[in-house]
């Protein structure tokens, strides 16, 4: 079922044959067992290569979760023996490393100093193409991911309108209101982006994009110093609120939320100790939400998807 997943997602056999470093016929002689096992086609095969059937995004669908869950337990069941020591390079988003990232390095010194530790920042699609390379062994990543990644649901992060301190202050703000603010977000790209524009179709609203940047501390400082606003993940801008340089706005109908995952690499060298990281991060993560210091954060548990 790992090398049907692998197909779905990369749509070529020749990609997959080379990633998974395996020869194409017998990739493809196991797809060709697996449906007549089933007794329906999988994959439309064509010039555009391998597309998912309606039967294939259906088993796609229900075997994403289960075998998330069997990838965090193989971890869990190798970690258990021996004393935990090794390199992690654990990646973050740029939206979460100043909340979490402080956290899960303290713990990390304090409670296993063997683990070396490298905390790397960029954003979430640079991170899930170096999760691909294997150059990470473990990431923080926004939502979706691809169903071939070992990756566990983490928690909810709240969307909010993000303010110069000291602008009119009101309750939580309707999405369809956001049309009247003049906004610096994203570039299209982006995956915050994406989601801050899913709401707006979903909502038909129009938004005034007066100003589009990729870097997030650029955008925050942008509100900070004039009267443009965004929208950013609470998480984004939780230092800069407490320090009362911005002020954040709850938005409701629809609330967006962006989904972060807690994903591992498959082959990392020293799986113990990645697995023991991913422990702290989701521990660190609970608690951050818990205190309120996480505000505007739901929390999952391992098994959900």
């Amino acid at each position: 079922m790992g090398y049907f997943l692998q197909i779905a997602e990369m749509g070529s056999l020749t990609r997959t044959a080379e990633r998974l470093r395996i020869a194409q016929p017998s990739l493809s002689r196991q797809m060709r067992l697996l449906e007549e096992e089933l007794g329906v086609e999988l994959f439309t095969r064509g010039y555009r290569g391998m597309q998912l059937t309606e039967a294939g995004e259906a088993l796609r669908v229900r075997i994403a979760g289960p075998l998330r869950q069997v990838g965090h337990a193989l971890y869990e069941i190798r970690s258990l023996p021996g004393e935990t020591e090794g390199a992690v390079v654990f990646g973050m988003p740029s939206s979460v490393i100043g909340l979490l990232g402080p956290a899960l390095l303290q713990r990390v010194v304090r409670q296993t100093p063997k683990i070396g530790l490298q905390i790397v920042e960029a954003g979430s699609g640079h991170l899930l193409a170096m999760m691909k390379r294997g150059e990470l062994d473990a990431a923080v990543l926004y939502g979706p991911t691809p169903a071939s990644l070992n990756a566990a649901r983490l928690l909810d992060d709240e969307l909010v309108v993000v303010s110069a301190a000291g602008s009119p202050r009101t309750g939580a703000i309707d999405f369809r209101k956001i049309a009247e603010l003049a906004l610096v977000l994203p570039g299209e790209s982006h995956g915050l982006r994406t989601a801050i524009d899913a709401a707006a179709a979903k909502t038909r609203t129009r938004l005034r994009v007066e100003l589009q940047l990729d870097s997030l501390t650029l955008i925050k400082h942008t509100v900070a110093t004039g009267s443009l606003h965004s929208i950013l993940p609470f998480s984004c801008v939780a230092s800069e609120v407490k320090g009362r340089t911005l002020m954040a706005t709850a938005i409701r109908k629809p609330v967006p939320c962006r989904q972060l995952f807690l994903t591992m690499q498959s082959e990392a060298e020293s799986p113990r100790a990645v697995f023991q990281v991913e422990q702290f991060a989701r521990e660190e993560a609970t608690g951050l939400v818990n205190d309120g210091t996480w505000a505007r954060a739901t929390i999952f548990g391992v098994g959900d998807s």
